[in-house]
């Protein structure tokens, strides 16, 4: 009985044993540079998701890979390799393959840009993940040599602010964490008091357009603008709705045949309802009402002279209903 228990025990330890050398095991690589595509991202002690973290690594954060686990592992729906990366402190820790890009210098430009507009893309980042954002396209826009370069990482650099005011919620107190980024960035967001939280400022994006406009990257950042809408409480004036939108107007006029024309076009034609006919040839009413229906042909007359400028088909409809209009 006794040597039964010898002999299981001593399986047992080889069996972990075993299993640690397989955890462990890895293939040697060449001095592989990768670079981090996630903000915060883990660095641990061994290759799998239960080992002790040893530090987190920011977004962008470049690293040179000197070995590889010998199998392939699969984490939050992406399999991929564990690397043994070399850390600024003289240590190595592991990280997560599917979280990272092979690197050269080369192409720093363009994997930070992949990386920050995947990431603006995703969803449920937190107020730190999106300072990183911020922080990487920054320090790209530093790094920058020419304008349509400069051009591009602003206009992302700006998109970062305005995706990182979207996390702050209304109410703070004087020890909150958002104190110190409302501070640096006031001028460029506003208070949404309608939706809660805070936004970009329209004309943030409007004043880099005019400062790129001869670029072809200008078109997007009018659209980005025209996207941005004002704190609004409509709530089904339909007058009101379509003074929402006239950061489409605006793009149609500085970009008439432009990417979003088309789109642009739909969405003024949406919201130039029967009713906002009606209230535009209408007379009379309060201080109120004369006011808001001189700004609307205000309005409308830019809308005219940018349905002139653009060719897109969508403008029939609304040449058609501006006719309507005394």
């Amino acid at each position: 009985m006794k040597l039964q228990s010898l002999i299981f025990a001593l399986v047992v330890t080889g069996i972990f044993h075993i299993s640690l050398l397989a955890q462990t095991d890895e293939v040697k690589l060449d001095s592989q540079s990768k670079i981090t595509t996630v903000s915060a991202m883990r660095v641990r002690k061994s290759p799998q998701v239960s080992a002790e973290e040893i530090v987190r690594l920011k977004l962008g954060t470049v690293v040179n890979a000197i070995a590889r686990s010998t199998n392939q592992d699969s984490v939050a729906g992406k399999t991929d390799y564990w690397y043994r990366v070399n850390l600024p402190n003289g240590e190595t820790g592991w990280l997560f393959g599917g979280l990272l890009l092979d690197y050269t210098a080369a192409q720093r430009q363009d994997l930070a840009r992949q990386i920050i507009e995947a990431r603006l893309k995703a969803e449920n980042t937190d107020f730190a993940d999106r300072q990183e954002i911020y922080d990487l396209a920054a320090s790209s826009l530093t790094d920058a040599k020419d304008v349509s370069t400069r051009a591009e990482f602003e206009l992302l650099k700006t998109l970062a602010i305005a995706n990182t005011a979207l996390a702050i919620p209304s109410e703070q107190n004087n020890k909150s964490p958002y104190r110190e980024w409302l501070k640096a960035h006031g001028v460029e967001v506003v208070q949404n008091e309608f939706a809660g939280g805070y936004q970009l400022r329209s004309d943030v994006l409007w004043n880099l357009e005019k400062k790129y406009h001869n670029l072809p990257i200008a078109d997007r950042i009018a659209w980005e603008a025209a996207e941005t809408f004002p704190p609004s409480d409509c709530e089904g004036d339909e007058v009101c709705h379509f003074f929402i939108e006239d950061g489409e107007i605006k793009y149609l006029s500085l970009h008439p045949t432009g990417a979003h024309a088309s789109e642009a076009l739909k969405n003024i034609g949406d919201v130039l309802t029967d009713e906002v006919i009606k209230f535009a040839n209408d007379k009379g009413g309060d201080k109120y009402a004369v006011e808001q229906r001189t700004e609307l042909k205000k309005l409308l007359a830019s809308l005219r002279l940018a349905l002139a400028k653009t060719t897109a088909p969508e403008r029939k409809e609304l040449v058609s209903k501006l006719q309507r209009i005394l």
